[in-house]
């Protein structure tokens, strides 16, 4: 019997080592597969984070280059005859009007995108057509552009003969005209400033909703100038006769009539200022202005009182001054 013991009691001393063998080695397994688990995370994370800085910096290097910028070059020259029309009609972009050319017109035009991506840029400038017709002595300009908002700005620079009618419409752009002479000049557009210098007309027609007016140099003998939303500023002679109108909504008027004028005066504002240089003979309001807001009225004559001008403002001053 104690033989049989003592080999019972090797027996289950060789288990017991044998199971400590064993769970020692399961231990080091699970510790060995967390330490690759958690190098392998480790490494994807490095991974993404590259990623994500490979990302950055090739953003950086697309704005770094710029934006693509794409313009194109557009020239014509037509026949103009005296007393013609010039009819231009375009879109987004400055135009401007030189007088004193023979007896053509010459039309020079630059198309111009902006764009991140410069094949769109190339697309969308493509899209995009200058159309002039002769029709009868008559020139007619137009701006084709495809339906819908364009990122394309096209810009004039035209040269006319003496002794032409102007009618210009933009959507939005400067207008400049200088040193012209005709019977007629129309100029609308709904933002921009509108300058006309050196110019001789008989009637003025001009109207922009965002945009100031700047006249100077001006012989016309009807004048009606109007802005939504902008200031007005007229320095001319005044003819016998005449007629000179200006109204804005927002902003101030000055005008300057020079020469040696005689004029009916009837300015206006609701929460402006009223001022005239000229010792004025005053004379009463008409009636029927008076609304739920005291309005001030400015009237009275000066010298013969040959021509009449009515200036008129909402919330800006009214100041006529001596030149």
């Amino acid at each position: 019997m104690n033989g049989t013991a003592r080999r019972v009691a090797v027996f289950l001393t060789c288990v017991a080592i044998a199971s400590a063998a064993a769970a020692q080695d399961t231990n080091s397994n699970q510790d060995t597969n967390t330490n690759v688990e958690r190098r392998q995370a480790k490494a994807a994370a490095a991974k993404r984070a590259a990623q994500t800085r490979a990302e950055s910096a090739q953003r950086r290097t697309t704005r770094g280059r710029g934006v693509a910028d794409i313009s194109e070059g557009f020239s014509q020259t037509v026949r103009l005859v005296p007393g013609g029309t010039f009819d231009l009609l375009s879109g987004a972009g400055d135009v401007t009007i030189n007088g004193g050319g023979s007896q053509e017109a010459r039309i020079e035009a630059i198309k111009r995108v902006r764009d991140t991506v410069t094949g769109r840029a190339r697309t969308a400038i493509s899209q995009v057509r200058i159309d002039v017709a002769e029709r009868g002595g008559n020139v007619e300009v137009r701006t084709i552009q495809p339906p819908g908002p364009s990122r394309v700005t096209v810009g004039y620079t035209i040269t006319l003969p003496e002794n032409i009618n102007v009618i210009l419409r933009s959507t939005s752009g400067n207008l400049h005209v200088q040193n012209m002479s005709g019977d007629e000049l129309s100029a609308h557009t709904l933002s921009g400033r509108i300058t006309l210098r050196d110019l001789t007309s008989r009637m003025l027609d001009l109207h922009t909703v965002m945009g100031d007016m700047v006249l100077h140099d001006i012989q016309t003998r009807r004048a009606f100038i109007q802005s939504t939303s902008g200031n007005l500023e007229y320095t001319g002679r005044l003819l016998p006769a005449g007629r000179y109108q200006l109204q804005t909504h927002r902003g101030n008027i000055r005008f300057v009539p020079s020469g040696d004028p005689g004029f009916d005066l009837e300015a206006m504002t609701y929460s402006g200022n009223l001022q005239s240089d000229f010792v004025l003979k005053m004379l009463e309001p008409r009636a029927g202005r008076q609304g739920r807001r005291p309005l001030k009225v400015l009237r009275g004559t000066f010298g013969n009182a040959g021509a009449l001008v009515t200036a008129s403002s909402f919330s800006g001053n009214v100041v006529i001054v001596k030149p």
